[in-house]
């Protein structure tokens, strides 16, 4: 049976949804309960058509897809899908390239995915669509223009899947014609041409959609369409943000002329946050503000912008993109049951990704993928093309999600969503290993992470140590922070289950002697170390645009730093603190270095004007920090009271970044230990000092 949650918003929904289950109850008893008719819009809610219950619609975009980012893949010196394109292309060759793509598409959302959301909870996915895998990048100068067969074939699976696991469908037009702004999620080319060379991409946009709603129209599961992705325009010079309006109400006059059901579901500029331009939103019976913020909303005043909206235009409100938080995933869970109780539907950010663990599925990058991946980014030298090819072949079978990690924890935090639904169904497999753990060399003090992969269901991995079992139920990742050279050994780990069990290869862990950063027993600071590694931007930046060093020392009160920044441009306008100029402090005051934060493990952030801020964990018991601006930049310094006796010897995780916002959002972030930003994570991720008397 289709399940549909019923939800309220005022107290006399209470008593329209009364009336509405009244009369599905006495339809079914008489044997006549409405055939599914899909989806429709009523005032303020989504309805649905046959029976005028009220839908609140929970699930999933399918991002990284059709439209990888860099970030989901792990890499920042490309982020975009054309340039991953050449870079494969480059690599292996066209006709390689060509088959590669193929695979990934293929695996990366299977019919098996449809299941197991369905299974969770998921009424609805919103697919990003990318417009040159639909349509080639090269077009006639006029209509009509060529589409591919095989960009559709990708759709006609997910409507197939859909319809078969009862999903509703919201088609996201995530990479537009020419890219409707100059940023990765659109593919662009550095510019947003969909507004500056209308003539040429609206044309293209029109036939786009009006194809796409030919093609899956009256299919009741065909929820609406997402008509454009976070458009930017008044960013721009020369753009008039009234072109958004004007375009929207043209590409809802051709969706109507091929489906008159289908919702449209609109955004508004600056990342979809602001909806003035599209004022009055009256232009169709059927319409939806489609809203988007990160980190997710979650209360009345975070909502209020939109709302008023809402109230102005009876129109329903529906939380379109939203997501990336991670474990413990408390946001998610404050942010949902808000949704629900103020009646907006959501769609979570994304269903699946290779590099971050913020959603249901985590398919971890393969060695032979790392390697490309280092030497895209200058880390590596270049594979031969059969290296490449076999590691990429590899990577695109391994996105499947056999091959990935499904987290319970993250799927539970969403209102509405069960992840023992897909684990009660899922089908026993024996496990058998197929990412060996590899030989490390590490110092004292310092983190090795010894990782395997295997297929199966359920697994519990036993880890040894020299023969003997040190740690039982581990997962597949295990961190080792060895105190001394004699920890030095041979590791292997088993997988296991009740069908049977496989063991890792073994594997041998160097310990040197540490040669890291000491921290001296002092009054004053002494030596200052640069902190010069690129976490995010494309490039790092000049010296006289963002440059910091930091040092270090202790004494009875505690571990001080002083952290001196250089930076031209002193910005704290974003409403995202993680994008205002200013400091990331990073602590582990045991060197644990656990693969997830602990009790005692925080993140502090310090931004320009001094706020200060827990972003994860707990504000360690008197911490205290300053920031101060100076000729040229700013100095924040802190104090962290050692909560036990601590002496000469002592070891202490940390890390240091550095964020630069020249223009209104971050453009580089630089750290200490770190790289990549995966510190807010992991302490694993962090650097290692150690204290001297």
């Amino acid at each position: 049976m289709r399940h549909i949650t019923v939800v309220g918003r005022y107290a006399s929904d209470l008593k329209y949804v009364a009336v509405s289950l009244l009369l599905v109850g006495l339809l079914a008893s008489a044997g006549c309960t409405p055939s599914f008719e899909g989806y429709t819009t009523s005032g303020d809610r989504i309805i649905d058509r046959a029976t005028g219950e009220p839908v609140h619609l929970i699930g999933f975009g399918l991002g990284g897809w059709l439209l990888p980012e860099g970030y989901m893949w792990g890499i920042r010196a490309l982020d975009r899908p054309w340039q991953f394109e050449q870079a494969i292309e480059d690599l292996i060759g066209a006709a390689d390239a060509a088959e590669f793509w193929r695979r990934y598409h293929d695996n990366y959302v299977t019919e098996q995915d449809f299941r197991a959301m369905a299974a969770i909870g998921v009424n609805s996915i919103r697919p990003a669509l990318l417009a040159s895998k639909l349509m080639p990048r090269e077009q006639p100068e006029a209509p009509p223009y060529t589409f591919s067969d095989e960009g559709f074939r990708f759709l006609d699976s997910v409507v197939t899947w859909g319809t078969r696991y009862k999903m509703g469908i919201i088609w996201d037009m995530h990479g537009a014609p020419g890219a409707q702004n100059a940023e990765n999620i659109s593919d662009s080319d550095g510019e947003a041409r969909l507004w500056t060379e209308p003539d040429i991409y609206w044309p293209r946009m029109h036939a786009l959609w009006r194809r796409i709603a030919e093609r899956y129209a009256g299919n009741p599961y065909i929820i609406g369409y997402d008509l454009l992705n976070e458009p930017l325009l008044r960013r721009y010079e020369g753009i008039g943000e009234a072109d958004l309006r004007t375009l929207y109400v043209e590409l809802t006059e051709t969706i109507r002329e091929v489906d008159t059901n289908g919702i449209i579901f609109i955004e508004g500029d600056d990342w979809a946050q602001n909806f003035r331009m599209l004022e009055p939103i009256d232009w169709d019976p059927h319409l939806v503000l489609a809203f988007h913020s990160y980190p997710p909303t979650s209360s009345d005043r975070g909502l209020a912008r939109w709302d008023s909206l809402r109230t102005r235009y009876d129109v329903p409100l529906w939380h379109g993109e939203t997501g990336e938080v991670g474990a413990p995933f408390d946001r998610n869970r404050e942010s949902t049951t808000f949704l629900r109780s103020a009646n907006v539907g959501w769609s979570w950010w994304t269903h699946k990704k290779i590099a971050r663990e913020t959603q249901p599925w985590h398919c971890p990058p393969t060695q032979g993928f790392q390697r490309v991946l280092d030497y895209w980014q200058g880390r590596a030298e270049r594979p031969t093309a059969e290296q490449a090819r076999a590691w990429l072949f590899d990577q695109a079978e391994k996105v499947h999600s056999r091959y990935c990690d499904f987290l319970p924890d993250m799927v539970a935090s969403l209102d509405g969503l069960d992840p023992d639904g897909w684990l009660s169904i899922r089908e026993m497999e024996a496990p058998a290993i197929y990412l060996q753990p590899v030989d490390t060399e590490i110092e004292v003090g310092d983190v090795a992470v010894l990782r395997v992969r295997a297929t199966g269901y359920p697994v519990e991995y036993t880890w040894l140590h020299d023969g003997q079992v040190v740690e039982a139920g581990a997962g597949p990742r295990l961190a080792i922070v060895p105190e001394s050279e004699a920890e030095a050994g041979i590791w292997q780990v088993v997988a296991s289950n009740q069908l049977g069990a496989d063991t890792s290869e073994s594997v041998r862990v160097e310990v040197r002697p540490f040669a890291g950063m000491e921290v001296p027993r002092a009054a004053a600071f002494g030596a200052f170390t640069p902190i010069e590694r690129l976490v995010t931007g494309a490039a790092m930046p000049a010296p006289d645009d963002l440059f910091a060093r930091w040092a270090l020392r202790w004494d009875d009160d505690g571990l001080h730093g002083r952290i001196e920044v250089t930076d031209a441009v002193l910005r704290n306008q974003d409403g995202r603190p993680y994008h205002n100029d200013g400091v990331e402090i990073y602590l582990d005051p045991d060197n644990a270095k656990a693969l997830g934060y602990q009790a005692d493990d925080v993140q502090i952030r310090i931004i320009r004007g001094g706020s200060i801020s827990a972003d994860r964990g707990v504000m360690p018991q008197g911490f205290s920090g300053t920031q101060r601006e100076v000729a040229g930049g700013y100095v924040v310094e802190f104090t962290l009271p050692f909560g036990a006796e601590v002496s000469p010897g002592t070891f202490i995780g940390i890390d240091v970044h550095v964020v630069d916002n020249d223009d209104d959002r971050r453009e580089h972030k630089v750290g200490w230990a770190a790289e990549d930003d995966n510190a807010y994570r992991s302490p694993a991720s962090l650097g290692t000092v150690r204290l001297v008397g």
